[in-house]
């Protein structure tokens, strides 16, 4: 296949080998299988020397004004205006570099437009690839007025959503997506919704390992968390809910790994909290430090809006950690209360203290819950290979 991928994110979210695999593993299985590959990307000084034959061609992009003159209706406009220069770049783009391109695949929501329009005109299969969405408010029992907010504040996402392409691929990540899907497009069209891969057998390092337990007292009971640190990751809940348990049981360390804009502020939080000598920021970690820390980890905590159900709560079930999480989204789907796991109301998540503490006593449930959820990962999940050799399959199946 000639196949030409277009989109806005970079392909490490948080550095070479460090964040989210999914797009690189997108890229390396499409290399592998020996296809031509362009790359259109607004990623600058991107490299990737494990993927040569991949051609990468940088797409100029106008980014959002942050003035303090820009605020409520103006922001709004200037936010849209600026989405639609970028469509016209992308559609640029596409025009010289994917000229002898059989397959589109948008990847993500910012050009799913440009791709949408330049597949139909060339006559070309066009595929189009989503990681999940934060329209889960749309499909759920929310008040008129918040799904209005909602569809003004992300309406380019809703149109990129809307556009119908010969393959749809949506990650299952608990935002129902394949709901949101139904409902803006009305009609039936050819979804592929599959959970992500999660690497279960990669073990730790020994090359890089992390030796997170230096300076902690004996029988320390090790917390951890692994997320970009953004606002609607909500860190800051789970550092509550360490709190209230650190209360009870001094003993006790939390590991933040991950970076973000959210960075300072939850440093200042813990600060605020006179946690700082009990909660450490590691950073952004490559994945065989990420499996050290979640090693040495007890209790993984999880808190984000719209859904828990991501790659690093199942690498902490992998590692034998009890995750604490919120029913939000589809997580209770997978995580049930003291069966596979803790779990919390959303607006009642600082109840996962209480839970845990009084989990933090009875061992027997303790192994009940890591047995229980080891049988519910083995029986739900995929690896990386077999997930993307079911997109493969699917994709290959277009043009036959």
């Amino acid at each position: 296949m000639n196949i030409c991928f277009i989109t806005n994110l970079p392909v490490w979210s948080l550095g070479v080998g460090k964040g989210a695999p999914s797009f690189y593993n997108t890229l390396n299985l499409y290399h592998k299988k020996g296809n031509k590959i362009t790359l259109l990307t607004t990623e600058k000084d991107l490299s990737l020397p494990n993927l040569p034959n991949i051609e990468i061609r940088l797409i100029r992009k106008y980014s959002k004004v942050e003035s303090s003159i820009f605020f409520g209706l103006f922001r709004l406009i200037s936010k849209y205006l600026i989405w639609l220069m970028n469509q016209f770049m992308g559609y640029q783009a596409l025009k010289a570099y994917a000229g002898d391109s059989d397959y589109i695949y948008a990847y993500e929501t910012e050009f799913v437009l440009p791709a949408s329009l330049y597949s139909r005109l060339k006559k070309l299969t066009f595929i189009s690839r989503f990681q999940g969405t934060v329209l889960t408010d749309l499909v759920n029992n929310s008040s008129f007025f918040k799904k209005l907010k909602l569809m003004i504040q992300f309406f380019d996402q809703i149109i990129a959503l809307k556009i119908n392409s010969h393959l749809t691929i949506m990650t299952n990540d608990g935002t129902k997506g394949d709901q949101v899907l139904q409902l803006l497009r009305k009609q039936e069209t050819n979804v592929l919704f599959l959970r992500n891969g999660v690497d279960l057998s990669i073990p730790g390092d020994e090359n890089t390992f992390l030796d997170i337990t230096k300076g902690l007292d004996e029988g320390c009971i090790v917390f951890s968390s692994v997320s970009r640190l953004q606002l609607w990751k909500r860190v800051d809940r789970s550092i509550e809910v360490f709190e209230a348990f650190n209360r009870v049981y001094p003993n006790s360390h939390y590991y933040i790994v991950g970076d973000g804009e959210q960075m300072i502020s939850l440093k200042k939080l813990v600060k605020k909290k006179e946690l700082t000598r009990n909660v450490t920021f590691l950073g952004s970690l490559e994945k065989p430090e990420v499996f050290n820390v979640l090693e040495v980890s007890k209790y993984f905590l999880s808190n984000y809006e719209l859904s828990n159900l991501g790659n690093p709560l199942y690498e902490a079930v992998n590692f034998g950690c009890i995750v604490a999480t919120l029913n939000n989204g589809s997580t209770g789907d997978l995580i049930i209360h003291n069966f596979t796991g803790i779990l919390s109301e959303e607006d009642s998540y600082l109840e996962n203290a209480r839970k845990l503490i009084e989990l933090e006593e009875n061992s027997s449930t303790q192994n009940k819950i890591k047995y229980n959820a080891s049988e519910m990962l083995e029986k739900n999940l995929l690896s990386w290979e077999q997930r993307m050799l079911k997109e493969y399959d699917e994709v290959r199946g277009l043009n036959n």
